[in-house]
């Protein structure tokens, strides 16, 4: 038995009942989750030359922790189109009002697989819907690195990394 629990919290619930309030306590419990998404683009090459700038490509929600999240992938940048932009949103189904803290890596992938481009963001807090973006390469250089990094079948594929932090809290008497 600890000291805490021997000297301690009988001495603060002792305290309580003196001043006759309730005494009570709250256990946090931080859980961390780590998962990957990969984003493969088929027919990169008729993205690279006909995507309009400003456009995002997303991927199906993917689960990391006790949240369901979605990569969006910008080849002609966003808001800036001389940028090749990524960010991830937490999906809004059940999840509104719900907080995490996420750190995450987006990589553009060469063709043996290996990171050819990488982004972090993070830890930050999530609280909406939409991570902020990380600008990973300037486009006019993805679009001519595209021979090196699509793959046999034609696609170009793009690696999340997504490590969670929750805080989880249970009230008990």
């Amino acid at each position: 038995m600890s000291f805490f629990s021997k000297k301690i919290a009988p001495a603060l619930c002792s305290a309580c009942r003196r001043v006759m309030a309730p005494c009570s306590s709250t256990k946090v419990r931080a859980r961390q989750a780590t998962g990957s998404h990969l984003l493969r683009v088929e027919g990169y090459s008729l993205v690279d030359k006909k995507l309009a700038a400003g456009s995002t490509i997303s991927s199906s929600e993917f689960p990391v922790g006790s949240c369901q999240w979605r990569l969006n992938f910008c080849p002609k940048g966003s808001g800036n189109p001389d940028s090749v932009r990524a960010y991830l949103s937490m999906q809004p189904e059940g999840y509104f009002g719900r907080e995490t803290m996420a750190e995450y890596k987006i990589s553009i992938l060469d063709r043996a697989g290996d990171p050819a481009y990488t982004g972090t963001m993070g830890p930050h807090r999530v609280s909406g819907f939409t991570s902020p973006g990380i600008d990973l390469v300037r486009a006019k250089e993805l679009s001519d690195a595209v021979p090196r990094l699509v793959d046999d079948d034609g696609c170009l594929n793009v690696r999340c990394d997504v490590t969670t932090l929750q805080m989880e809290g249970d009230d008990s008497s």
